[in-house]
């Protein structure tokens, strides 16, 4: 991830979650083929594969999707510089990077392990706890609320 409050990051491209989210349509802000997309990829997960990609980043989790303003997060993206040379030899378009971000999410070590179910309550679990950075901690809050309620649902059959 790129460092330095100083340095001007208004002119790079911005991904949303919705972008690649095969669970959207496309009037809610999906901008790839479904077939291609991700199952709610979470903004920090985009982050990886930029760096993975090596690819200058920047990621903004106080920030939201207009079109669905509870989903927090995005990520700001450098592709060409003001020189205009490419940062990735590949990927020149933003189109051509939500694309690969898609192909390589559902291969990082937190979705082989867990379902996609958990990174959308992660998502959600961002979305509350902001920027703070706390997102895996609240995370864990609300998969132990959750089993709760479980158990609280099995005693009450149980009983019954």
């Amino acid at each position: 991830m790129v460092e330095g409050g100083d340095l001007d990051t208004s002119k790079w491209n911005i991904i949303y979650p919705n972008y690649i989210n095969s669970k959207k349509t496309i009037p809610e802000g999906r901008r790839i083929t479904q077939s291609k997309g991700v199952e709610y990829p979470h903004p920090a997960e985009m982050a990886e594969i930029c760096e993975y990609l090596k690819i200058p980043h920047v990621l903004e989790m106080d920030k939201a999707y207009p079109r669905d303003w509870l989903i927090r997060g995005r990520i700001r993206v450098l592709l060409k510089t003001d020189a205009g040379a490419y940062t990735h030899s590949e990927i020149h378009t933003k189109k051509a990077l939500m694309e690969k971000m898609s192909e390589l999410i559902p291969k990082l070590k937190s979705r082989v392990q867990g379902p996609p179910q958990q990174m959308q309550a992660q998502a959600s679990a961002g979305a509350v706890a902001g920027a703070s950075g706390s997102a895996s901690s609240a995370a864990n809050k609300i998969a132990k609320k959750e089993a709760k309620r479980e158990e609280k649902k099995a005693q009450k059959k149980g009983k019954k």
